[in-house]
Order: structure tokens, then C-alpha cells, then sequence
């Protein structure tokens, strides 16, 4: 919905690797939405077939007697905020990085269109990229027991 909304705010940009005409025609903004959902109902229906083909693997066998509670791999990241600052902080934590990637675009107000020039947000994403990398391979090393 944020994305939609700064879409329709900022007009619509092209590619930035397709070359800037003279003059710029903006497309209607329910042109925009009508892709979004074409694209949003193919991914829907790819996954829904894939949902039904292949059976779901959530983390390992489980044995009767023995319950470990532990995140999948993707959810690592945030697993030592709990260790270090309670359980409350995984909320702030996940809010706080989906926070600074809100505000990417709004921060970055840059006129450059491709990404390497782009030095701020780059810099921003590869920091943010490497300290989540970071935390992960050292929850994957230490290997904290469950719950």
C-alpha cells in the first residue's frame, strides 16, 4: 500500500536503463495497478500450485518427549535480540529495520537513476545487508539451543 501510494505521489518512473525521452508522458495510475495485479495473481497462482504439489518442510522430524523451539534460518537474524535485550525487542528490532526500509526512498532523494550511483542507499542497504548476514552466520555457529 506505501509503495502504491509513493508511486502514485512521485508519478510513475521508468526503467533506468531504458534511456529518458524529451518529454515524458505519464501513465494513468490504474495502468500501474492493473499490472501490479496481473503480476500479484500469477505469483498467487504459481504458489497455490506449488502449495499443492509439494509438501510443506517445516524444520525437522519432531520426537515425541523433546520440543525445541527454534526459528527457520530466515528468521535468525533476530533470534540473538531476544538473548540480549528480551523478548520485547524482536518486535522493535523487526519494526525498526522495516522502518529504515520505508524510509530509504524518502532519505535518498537523489536524482541519479541507476543504483551505482546511488551511493547513500547502497551504502544504507549493504550495511544493513552484512549486519543481518553478520548475526545470522553467528547464531548458525554459536548454535543456541531451543526454548
Amino acid at each position: 500500500m506505501w509503495h502504491a501510494l509513493l508511486v502514485k505521489r512521485h508519478k510513475i518512473s521508468t526503467h533506468p536503463e531504458i534511456p529518458v525521452p524529451e518529454v515524458e508522458t505519464p501513465e494513468p495510475f490504474t495502468t500501474h495497478l492493473k499490472r501490479v495485479a496481473a503480476f500479484g495473481l500469477v505469483l498467487l497462482g504459481v504458489l497455490s500450485v506449488l502449495g499443492g504439489l509439494v509438501p510443506p518442510v517445516v524444520g525437522p522430524t519432531p520426537v515425541e518427549g523433546i520440543e525445541v523451539t527454534r526459528p527457520l534460518w530466515m528468521f535468525w537474524w533476530f533470534f540473538p535480540m531476544e538473548e540480549w535485550f528480551g523478548v520485547a525487542s524482536i518486535a522493535y528490532v523487526i519494526a525498526g529495520v522495516f522502518g529504515l526500509i520505508l524510509l530509504v526512498p524518502l532519505l535518498d532523494r537523489s536524482p541519479k537513476r541507476r543504483w551505482r550511483e546511488r551511493k547513500l542507499a547502497l551504502g544504507a542497504a549493504v550495511v544493513l545487508l552484512l549486519a543481518l548476514a553478520a548475526i545470522t552466520v553467528q547464531v548458525w555457529i554459536a548454535n543456541p539451543k531451543g526454548h
